[in-house]
């Protein structure tokens, strides 16, 4: 992989049984978009997929609670999109509204 397409993933779990996966890379906008668009037509469908080696699969329900958050400092820009939703025996289930 070149310098410029540096890509991370990780898999944690937590003592409450709390699993978290994420991963990071360098791209260009154009994939950027590309990749969002995938994730957004998922959410729309119900199911997200998440290809590649550490990949997996995200049943979204039909109601749920969206997070938009800008963060700027001196030196680094953040801007993330959080989906959320409560779970009852590791299903999905629609958010209150």
């Amino acid at each position: 992989m070149a310098n410029d397409e540096q890509e991370s993933e990780t898999e944690a779990e937590s003592a409450d049984d709390e699993t978290e996966r994420e991963g990071e890379r360098v791209m260009s906008r154009a994939d950027g978009a590309r990749i969002i668009r995938e994730i957004a037509a998922g959410v729309e469908d119900g199911t997200i997929d998440i290809d590649g080696e550490n990949g997996f699969t995200v049943a979204v329900p039909e109601q749920f609670e969206l997070e938009v958050e800008y963060e700027v400092t001196d030196d680094e820009a953040e801007f993330e999109v959080e989906l959320e939703w409560p779970m009852e025996d590791g299903e999905p289930v629609s958010a209150d509204e």
